[in-house]
């Protein structure tokens, strides 16, 4: 290891001390730096290691800013970080080097060790690897999550495709058979996509006009209490006079957002309806005509 003479390090303590009070800025590897600091090079942060147990944490924040954490043989919360003494705006990076979720607590501690999560509930970070950055805000006193990563994103897209044969004649809202998705968000709001298409039974009764429609509704469930979120309409017949073909009908609903609490337990089912004036029964048959039927659902987390 190559050793500098103490002058050299007194000189160049000097230097940046002399740039402050002329320019109020400092550079390091420039001549002009054009912020309070200014860094032409990387920047090593060195990792300490914090080992947490199963269940609730509170983590005592030493002087580094990125740390790994081990321990936990099972899921694991932080409730609580103690910042360094009157330090305002210290940042960590806290990384999950377990394979168990990672749950940051939202305002679960009193004081100073309180964490604020940007989604107003708690964050939960699933798979290896995964980490939050956190940084501290004397003036409310309380830490306030800046970012996060999770090494799982592939686990937070949900579908159900629909395999069978069905069919509604109902005018009242029933279930869609397999058109449903049952998560745990880790957001505070989802996107639902769902795509579906059938047809409608041929009419035979003679010289009357058929308008049908297909109905749709999303409903939101959470425990026992179910809430209709949306609705939306396909037209399935058009017609002035009796007809022996069956119509066609499709309908899509594209990346509808949906407010959740992170950590909830929800369930999210299509249900449809047949309407109008002389319609038939509605179809959606993917298993004996796949190339007129589909339907699915799909929720991004």
């Amino acid at each position: 290891m190559l050793r500098m003479p103490l002058s050299i390090y007194v000189f160049a303590i000097l230097y940046l001390f002399q740039l402050n009070s002329l320019w109020g800025q400092v550079g390091i590897n420039t001549e002009d730096p054009q912020t309070m600091l200014d860094i032409n090079g990387n920047i090593s942060l060195k990792a300490g290691f914090l080992t947490l147990v199963d269940g609730e944490n509170n983590i005592v924040a030493a002087d580094l800013s990125l740390y790994n954490i081990s321990g936990p043989t099972t899921d694991f919360s932080i409730n609580g970080i103690h910042p360094l003494t009157e330090v305002d705006g210290q940042i960590i990076t806290l990384v999950n080097t377990t394979p168990h979720k990672m749950k940051i607590v939202h305002n679960s501690a009193g004081g100073p060790s309180g964490i604020l999560c940007t989604s107003n509930g708690n964050l939960i970070l699933k798979g290896i690897y995964n980490s939050v950055t956190l940084q501290y805000i004397k003036s409310i006193q309380r830490w306030i999550t800046v970012a996060s990563s999770d090494a799982s994103f592939k686990n937070r897209i949900y579908s159900s495709i629909g395999n069978t044969d069905i069919s509604n004649d109902s005018n009242n809202f029933i279930d869609m058979d397999e058109m449903v998705i049952s998560l745990i968000p880790k957001k505070s709001r989802i996107y639902i996509n769902v795509s579906i298409a059938g047809y409608m039974d041929p009419l035979t009764a003679a010289n009357k006009a058929s308008h049908g429609y297909a109905d749709f509704q999303l409903v939101k469930t959470i425990g026992s209490v179910s809430t209709p979120i949306t609705a939306f309409t396909s037209l399935a017949s058009d017609v002035d006079y009796s007809s022996i073909t069956q119509t066609a009908w499709n309908s899509r609903l594209v990346m509808f957002p949906v407010e959740v609490t992170p950590g909830e337990a929800i369930s999210i089912q299509l249900q449809w309806r047949v309407g109008g004036q002389d319609f038939g029964s509605l179809y959606s048959n993917p298993s004996s005509s796949r190339n007129r039927c589909h339907r699915s659902i799909t929720i991004l987390d």
